[in-house]
């Protein structure tokens, strides 16, 4: 199995603070990897280097062969599009947008808009018949599938999400960790940081951070 995500050893400091402190970390193609760790582990700060949001102090990390801490920002930009889903656990959707609307920015991003296919991944996500109700007015739980939608749109292979089960009840967080499974069984690379054990354990290995450190996975 070919690796997709390639760290090694990658330091982050933001003045006297590491948040990262020497990570080396392996994903293939197709895996699940969950990040667990105690807050300030430097768990969303993992998250962003490998999306390109934020560049190490040192070390280097390779996505699909391409060596995204050596790139510039625009450079850096480009590939998110190219490359990256995001999800979150604040949804960051706009409120006075419909759902295909939200799920159409993602498009607007590459100078382009096909309403059938984001209608599309609302499908996927099991959201077309809320397609043109406002943000504002769709439960937690119908927010984050079209967070979900607009991540898949562009068709990333890499789906990166921070505590993406956060905000959801039961129900809805087992809603989506279906989607997270039915991606990766796509042969969809995740990464999903969570504090929630039951959410880690339905990935396919678990990566813990402590201190800024790689403790076991």
């Amino acid at each position: 199995m070919s690796e997709v995500i390639e760290l090694r050893d990658v330091v982050k400091r933001y003045g006297d603070v590491v948040a990262l402190d020497g990570v080396s970390l392996n994903v293939n193609a197709g895996e699940w990897v969950s990040i667990m760790g105690p807050s300030g582990s430097g768990k969303s700060t993992l998250l962003n280097l490998i999306a390109g949001l934020d560049t190490p102090t040192s070390g280097s990390i390779l996505v699909a062969g391409e060596e995204v801490s050596a790139m510039d920002a625009e450079t850096r930009a480009e590939f998110r599009r190219r490359r990256v889903g995001m999800v979150f656990q604040q949804f960051h959707l706009l409120p006075y947008l419909t759902a295909l609307e939200n799920v159409m920015l993602a498009q607007y991003i590459h100078s382009m808009a096909d309403e059938k296919e984001a209608l599309l991944a609302l499908e996927r996500v099991g959201m077309t018949h809320r397609a043109n109700a406002e943000a504002a007015k769709l439960s937690g739980g119908e927010q984050q599938r079209v967070a979900i939608a607009r991540a898949l749109v562009n068709d990333p292979q890499l789906i990166l999400a921070d505590e993406p089960t956060g905000s959801l009840d039961a129900a809805n967080e087992a809603t989506v960790l279906e989607l997270f499974r039915e991606l990766a069984e796509e042969g969809r690379t995740l990464l999903v940081v969570t504090h929630n054990s039951e959410v880690a354990e339905a990935g396919d290995r678990v990566v813990r951070l402590h201190h800024g450190r790689v403790e076991d996975g």
